[in-house]
């Protein structure tokens, strides 16, 4: 019953703040980075509470949320974030990859968005720890290209 209400409250909340400043699918990501900053579990509470199917499955939430606060204890503090990729397919799906960037090392965000009728929701949502395989391969590629 504690859970049921808690789940209430937060998509309640988060439909209130949701419908006042939201319009597009980087408004979510920057009001996520802004809740980030002072407190991770609150940032993804937002995030997943924007699709009530995510949110319903509190697994994934509490996997992601574990992580983040497993590697801040590995990476050090949270320094800040940079928006590497933005792609809209269409005018309903976006993918955005962030830079997470803590004192030792950096993670990789991937937030997929999806419009319903009138709102934008985290369709899925991606946390990437080994960064240096895919540069390594970004890198060959470029190399590639370049030769």
């Amino acid at each position: 019953m504690r859970k049921t209400t808690i789940i209430l409250t937060l998509l309640l909340w988060t439909s209130m703040i949701y419908g006042q400043y939201i319009e597009t699918s980087d408004d979510l990501t920057t009001f996520f980075f802004k809740k980030y900053k002072k407190d991770t579990d609150d940032a993804f509470d937002f995030i997943f509470g924007t699709n009530e199917w995510l949110i319903d499955d509190s697994k994934i939430l509490e996997n992601v949320k574990f992580k983040i606060r497993e590697n801040k204890n590995v990476l050090g503090n949270f320094i800040g974030f940079e928006k590497l990729i933005y792609v809209p397919i269409g005018e309903s799906l976006t993918v955005s990859i962030y830079l997470v960037k803590y004192e030792k090392q950096p993670l990789w965000f991937i937030f997929k968005f999806y419009k319903t009728e009138d709102k934008w929701m985290l369709y899925k949502f991606d946390l990437n720890e080994n960064i240096d395989e895919v540069l390594d391969k970004i890198t060959k590629y470029g190399l590639l290209l370049y030769n």
